[in-house]
């Protein structure tokens, strides 16, 4: 199989690739994953224990309480790369992503990991419910431009040896069976190869809220109808000598309101485009988020540190705090 090299768009931004990542010291060597409770947060941080390969290793999704005290860990040997896109379904099922592999990882609400099944041949890096019964899964990549400064490898598609994805959508049936594909619109990100990484449902359950991981643009795709929707938001360029405006995650809380991680900072968009808060953070690097409980808190992970934080959406303050390790933070999610 043709290969590329590929390194994230994010690890792309200028920034040094990570050293091997050998240990891990508060995580046992075994699984020890706890059935699912109320409050648990789950993380991928993929074990990075390949010297050629900073975004290749052990499969690894590790279980938190509410207040990131460490209650268990799953090790996944199926996947190669960062398992990432953690998401519930509506049986409580976690799953999650392996982009690399074209792998979909699942885990049942008693801790029990399912084989890893693919799909398709397709980057697939997240996956929506809707309310009829069917699922979505979105490829995670579009195209094969790619920086010329790269540290990991990328298979190109069966079907497309010039691509690395198509950033389509492939909509099943309960009986996992496709019956439409989709194409939306995306940036591309830094790398302009990135499709719709991180995605969630609007309030109406119809709308898909997506971004291109380091683009500036929060897109919509209307799933019901196959129509593309004016962007929620674009965030304005950035001034001289400062990084690039960038968006990464996105997710939908209780009401009408996103949360989403900027980079240096958190903010609380409504539906309607209105920011209605924003929370800075120590340094650059903010890139993943999951919604709390009760809508009034979130989890935000540094990709860059490893630190993952639980942070008040009323005034800020941080909660809760655990540091993992660079560079591996792919998927965080609170079971609700």
């Amino acid at each position: 199989m043709r290969v590329l090299v590929f390194v994230c768009a994010f690890c792309a931004a200028g920034v040094a690739v990570s050293e091997e990542q050998s240990t891990f010291d508060f995580a046992p060597e075994e699984s020890t994953l706890q059935p699912f409770a109320r409050g648990d947060v789950f993380i991928g941080a993929t074990l990075l224990n390949d010297p050629d390969d900073d975004h290749a290793g052990r499969g690894r999704i590790l279980q938190f309480d509410a207040d990131l005290n460490l209650k268990g860990v799953l090790w996944i040997d199926d996947t190669s790369h960062l398992v990432g896109g953690l998401t519930f379904s509506p049986d409580d099922t976690l799953w999650a992503f392996d982009s690399f592999a074209w792998l979909v990882v699942r885990v049942k609400p008693d801790g029990t990991l399912l084989p890893a099944k693919r799909f398709a041949d397709r980057p697939f890096g997240s996956v929506q419910f809707l309310d009829n019964g069917h699922f979505v899964l979105i490829e995670y990549l579009k195209g094969s431009a790619q920086p010329e400064r790269l540290t990991t490898r990328y298979p190109y598609l069966p079907d497309d040896p010039d691509s690395v994805g198509h950033g389509e959508i492939y909509e099943y049936d309960a009986g996992e069976t496709v019956v439409r594909r989709l194409v939306p619109e995306v940036h591309g990100g830094v790398s302009g190869s990135m499709g719709a990484t991180h995605t969630t449902l609007a309030s109406d359950g119809r709308t898909l809220v997506y971004t291109s991981e380091t683009g500036p643009r929060l897109m919509r795709f209307d799933l019901r109808a196959g129509a593309q929707l004016a962007d929620l938001m674009t965030l304005p360029d950035a001034p001289p000598g400062a990084p690039p405006a960038m968006m990464f995650d996105v997710e939908h809380l209780k009401d009408d309101r996103f949360v989403l991680p900027l980079g240096t900072r958190v903010i609380v968009l409504a539906e309607s485009r209105e920011e209605v808060a924003g929370f800075p953070l120590e340094g650059f690097g903010w890139a993943l988020v999951a919604p709390g409980l009760n809508g009034e808190t979130a989890y935000a992970a540094n990709w860059f540190t490893g630190e993952v934080v639980r942070l008040s959406l009323e005034d800020g303050d941080i909660l809760a705090r655990v540091t993992i390790a660079p560079k591996c933070l792919a998927g965080i999610v609170q079971f609700h």
